[in-house]
């Protein structure tokens, strides 16, 4: 972990992307519950 810190990476707990996300840009139409997790890598 050290490693990707020196790369500038920050680690995010799993669980803060499964947060409610309510920021401005808008997610695609088919996601019901928008979260951080949808925001950064879409819906697969």
């Amino acid at each position: 972990m050290e490693t990707l810190a020196d790369l500038g990476y920050a680690i995010v707990p799993e669980e803060l992307l499964e947060c409610d996300y309510t920021g401005p840009s808008r997610p695609p139409r088919h996601v019901q519950r928008p979260t951080w997790w949808h925001r950064f890598f879409g819906s697969f």
